[in-house]
């Protein structure tokens, strides 16, 4: 039985998984784009108007949020994504129609996928605060 849910588990990840790495310039590289343009719309334009914020510059101080913001959007749009499409599409059925004993590892598989997403996102966006903020700034 436990073979079932690892093999169910399993699947849907590396399914989730393929799906955004095979479509990754319309999942990985907006984030990316979008999280550039804050950092340089608040981070550099907006932030030497506010000044320092205990002992750090504007966009130090914004950096870990945006980063952040990046990581909870993109992994909720991978796991709500696939579920609508299922559903627009009505081939939902199969996925409700699968032998597994339970949904919960469907689900399951669903959030790894968009975990797996997130920590792309977190990759690609801690990388690109590189650029305007150095990493010596973080030790």
């Amino acid at each position: 039985m436990m073979r079932l849910y690892w093999v169910t588990l399993q699947s849907i990840w590396a399914k989730e998984i393929h799906r955004f790495a095979r479509i990754w310039i319309q999942t990985l590289v907006p984030p990316v784009i979008t999280m550039a343009l804050y950092f340089i719309i608040f981070g550099n334009l907006i932030g030497t108007c506010i000044g320092d914020m205990h002992c750090f510059s504007y966009i130090q101080f914004i950096i870990p949020s945006l980063i952040m913001m990046a990581v909870i959007t993109n992994s909720y749009a991978n796991v709500a994504s696939p579920f609508f499409s299922v559903k627009f599409q009505r081939n939902i059925e199969e996925l409700l129609v699968a032998p597994v004993p339970t949904y919960h590892v469907v689900i399951a598989g669903y959030v790894d996928g968009g975990m797996a997403r997130g920590i792309c996102v977190v990759m690609l966006v801690t990388i690109i605060s590189l650029f305007f903020v150095p990493l010596h700034v973080y030790a």
